[in-house]
């Protein structure tokens, strides 16, 4: 028997890795960590909410040796965690309406698409100097005028800058957005820091992030 160089083996090997991260990853189902919302691929099933700061597990197949990515949109893959052939783990970054989850591997080939709601980034503060204003519990509402630095805290506001908008107007200049966030991702207790470039008395602050508006937060331009 004629023996097989290590050249050889180590080509063969080689080629088997690259027709492997050729073919389409194949997801089977998906899992929100800790116990969370699970859906097979295919499913009738509601599909699961997602928002940013979620750990999403990603189960299947041909998902290839190396890590590349995760899309939950039309934005940066999330932050991978963990990656194996056969399940990726990652922290959800942002989400976008009527997005999908997809897998790419290494070689560029395509997953099946799971759909999932995505989650809206809901204020549950926001601090303008010694004023504090939380929805459906303070009384007095907060003075915003031009320039007024504002502080917003919530959940799912996600690691990418979208907008503050405190009337129909310029959206206001962003200070800092969840600055925190590459050692801490996580779903609440987000900050977002702001200066609104202009108010309108009635009017309120929203926070748009990957496209999705959050509730309404009521303001004053004028000292209660």
């Amino acid at each position: 028997m004629k023996l097989i160089s290590a050249v050889v083996i180590s080509a063969l090997c080689g080629l088997a890795g690259t027709l492997a991260e050729g073919q389409a990853p194949i997801i089977t189902s998906i899992q929100i960590a800790g116990g969370g919302c699970a859906f097979t691929a295919g499913s009738d099933a509601p599909p699961c909410s997602i928002g940013p700061g979620m750990v999403l597990e990603v189960f299947g197949q041909n998902f290839s040796e190396t890590p590349f990515g995760v899309g939950l949109c039309d934005c940066p893959n999330a932050t991978i965690l963990r990656w194996t052939p056969t399940k990726i783990t990652v922290t959800v970054d942002e989400v976008n309406p009527e997005s999908v989850i997809r897998v790419e591997n290494w070689g560029g080939a395509y997953s099946n698409a799971i759909p999932y709601v995505a989650l809206p980034p809901v204020i549950t503060a926001i601090e303008v100097g010694q004023c504090t204003f939380v929805p459906n519990k303070s009384r007095n509402l907060c003075d915003i005028t031009p320039g007024t630095q504002v502080t917003i805290h919530g959940n799912y506001f996600g690691r990418y800058p979208g907008q503050v908008a405190t009337c129909d107007c310029p959206a206001a200049t962003i200070n800092s957005w969840n600055p925190d966030w590459a050692t801490d991702p996580k779903q609440f207790n987000n900050t977002i820091v702001a200066t609104a470039v202009e108010a309108a008395p009635g009017d309120s602050v929203l926070v748009d992030a990957g496209y999705v508006w959050s509730n309404a937060v009521p303001y004053t331009t004028c000292t209660q």
